[in-house]
């Protein structure tokens, strides 16, 4: 278990710390080079180049995602035993990600929409867990979505016990549902690449979560909730902690969902 943890700081830590890092400087690199052209040329000159050094900026925002999905995926295979999760209020905090995507979506312009369904008389949904696991678990599930079609409808339903996410895009095709119950990467998706889909399975297996997709009109995902013995208090505490770190959640999904955004879109840092 030590062992474990150990090799999980190092690939993450170091891994993470790694691509920030070249993603600063580079940025930083590029601003430069934005201003002493604005300063070297015309502006008739400086309006036909800075349209590239805006794809440019695009391409290192796209890197920096990458490069902490590469981190995650380094750990997967030691996430579920170095991750220990926590009590918590699952649907208290898809109320607040639904939010989130919501803002998300009415800023970016997209026709999408995020609905939560609790069971009826369903006021909280305790189990175990991890907000930072979620976050990514949620962020790839909605990219998936958005990649599919532009104009999305997610229902995310909750019941004691359960959790699904439902879309109602085209579904996910036979590859990529083998892909997320853990069955191996086909030739097709090998070439496509991404990483959104094995890490929803290593995010949902650390935090105890076991998953299955449903024969449905779209892409509709369970995961079986495990039991947790609920302590109020610290609920309470975790609670208030995760209200207070409300921007921080916001701009990661800005980010996670960025290649999905249309063109153009401002990310916020």
């Amino acid at each position: 278990m030590q062992a474990n943890e150990e090799l999980s700081a190092v690939l993450r830590g170091g891994l993470h710390g790694r691509f920030q890092s070249a993603f600063h400087l580079l940025e930083n690199a590029l601003e430069v080079l934005d201003d002493n052209i604005a300063h070297s040329v015309t502006p008739a000159k400086y309006d036909d180049l800075h349209p590239l050094l805006q794809q440019v900026g695009e391409q290192l925002l796209l890197l920096r995602r990458l490069g902490e999905h590469a981190a995650d995926a380094a750990i997967a295979p030691v996430l579920q035993d170095v991750c220990v999760p926590q009590p918590m209020d699952l649907l208290e905090q898809l109320r607040e990600i639904g939010a989130l995507f919501q803002e998300i979506a009415v800023q970016q312009k997209l026709d999408a929409l995020v609905e939560l369904c609790p069971e009826e008389g369903l006021q909280s949904l305790f189990t175990m867990g991890d907000p930072t696991l979620l976050n990514g678990l949620l962020a790839n599930l909605f990219s998936n979505s958005l990649a599919a079609g532009r104009s999305v409808h997610v229902t995310l339903r909750c019941a004691p016990g359960d959790f699904c996410y439902q879309d109602d895009g085209p579904g996910l095709p036979q590859d990529a549902r083998d892909l997320l119950l853990g069955r191996g990467w086909s030739g097709r998706l090998l070439e496509q690449g991404g990483l959104g889909l094995p890490l929803i399975r290593a995010y949902a297996l650390a935090m105890g979560w076991e998953l299955r997709v449903e024969d449905a009109p779209g892409m509709k995902v369970h995961f079986t909730l495990p039991p947790c013995v609920v302590d109020l208090d610290e609920i309470v505490m975790e609670s208030c902690a995760a209200r207070g770190e409300r921007e921080t959640r916001r701009r990661y999904f800005l980010r996670e969902l960025r290649p999905v955004l249309p063109a153009g879109g401002e990310e916020e840092d």
